[in-house]
């Protein structure tokens, strides 16, 4: 009688594991791919799947889509006081920008959370770079933090150390921008609902030639939701989608004094797109940096605002008169942000994990200032 064998898929599913178990592969360490394994073992990629597909269900490994499998190792290897055991609780906060439309009012916001709920928190401002993301990750867990919320630097990778410590049930919050494919916990504004409601706006001031102005988006999971929403304004008022009136360029990210020859360079982008769109009557921009750029474009073009160019954006600071703003914006709750990031942390802190990563969106509140008109049914 001829002896059973197992299925393909069980052969290499059985050798893995064997090699996980002996110590071939470290924690946190990337397997073959599912294309390696074809290679190796001369399967097809749907064998080579189910068997890294068993390994997940195991818990050996965790897959991340478009990233790879890695070792899971359930146990935290970074040595950190738990919340419980100690008088006041620290924590590390991790910022990428620190400017006065975003980063200071988030700052603040979790400042005072931590404050009402006794808890220390330790600022670090990586400025964009992230060699210093990781250096500030690095000295949390050397200073022995109970916890870390972050905003995470823009880049084609994320940063490995972010992973790690997602891999290993570190009490990490990634406020902001999500980290696609990485399972971590999310507070963030519904940006999608924020950007749709700006064009709806500017739609009910008469305008349909909007351009649309960001930096480049790609695994900026923030600027995607908030093009999405834009796209869906436009559909939602049956106003068709032109992608020339998008003037996606990779904009400097921080804020900088007009005689600097980077923001010349970022204005002259938008005045050449404003001239070769003469049409567009009204401008939506996804963040106040940017918003600042169309406001000295419009002026070297002689436009005025809001006769010859409305503008919105995402956050504003106050203007010299309390309660008064230049931009008519889209605010973002920071209070609420830091509340609920800091409510999460905690939660992560005691050991309460939960089995999916937690998605928090917080809405953002339109704001009208005297860069648009307002429309008939207000005035």
């Amino acid at each position: 009688m001829k002896e059973a064998t197992d299925p393909l898929y069980m052969t290499i599913y059985k050798q893995l594991r064997k090699d996980i178990q002996a110590g071939k592969y470290g924690a946190n360490q990337r397997l073959p791919t599912e294309k390696e394994l074809c290679q190796t073992y001369h399967v097809s990629r749907i064998t080579s799947k189910k068997a890294l597909n068993m390994l997940a269900e195991e818990k050996l490994i965790m897959r991340i889509k478009g990233k790879g499998s890695y070792i899971f190792q359930n146990q935290k290897i970074f040595s950190h006081t738990s919340m419980n055991n100690r008088k006041m609780p620290i924590i590390g906060v991790i910022l990428s920008t620190f400017d006065n439309s975003f980063g200071r009012e988030l700052l603040a916001a979790i400042e005072e959370n931590c404050r009402q709920q006794n808890i220390l928190c330790l600022f670090f401002h990586t400025l964009g770079d992230q060699q210093a993301e990781a250096e500030a990750l690095d000295n949390c867990i050397d200073l022995g933090v109970d916890g870390i919320i972050i905003t995470p630097v823009y880049g084609t990778y994320y940063n490995a150390k972010i992973l790690q410590l997602v891999l290993n049930d570190y009490p990490i919050v990634v406020v902001d921008r999500a980290l696609k494919g990485i399972p971590t916990h999310l507070v963030c504004t519904d940006n999608t609902s924020a950007a749709q409601q700006a064009i709806d706006y500017l739609v009910k001031c008469g305008h349909k030639k909007i351009g649309v102005y960001a930096h480049v988006h790609k695994n900026i999971s923030s600027v995607e939701d908030r093009i999405e929403g834009v796209k869906r304004g436009l559909q939602a008022n049956n106003i068709n989608i032109d992608e020339s009136l998008f003037c996606i360029r990779k904009f400097n990210e921080f804020l900088l004094y007009q005689d600097d020859e980077r923001f010349i360079q970022d204005r002259n982008m938008i005045i050449e797109h404003l001239m070769n769109n003469p049409d567009i009557t009204a401008a939506f921009t996804l963040n106040y940096r940017i918003a600042m750029l169309i406001k000295c474009a419009a002026a070297e073009l002689g436009l005025s605002i809001p006769n010859n160019l409305n503008i919105i954006c995402f956050d504003s600071p106050i203007e010299d008169i309390p309660g008064q703003y230049f931009f008519s914006h889209m605010q973002q709750s920071y209070d609420e942000l830091g509340k609920q990031a800091i409510r999460l942390l905690c939660t992560l802190m005691q050991g309460e994990l939960t089995e999916k990563p937690v998605k928090i969106k917080v809405p953002a509140k339109f704001i009208l200032g005297t860069s648009t008109n307002i429309p008939s049914y207000m005035q």
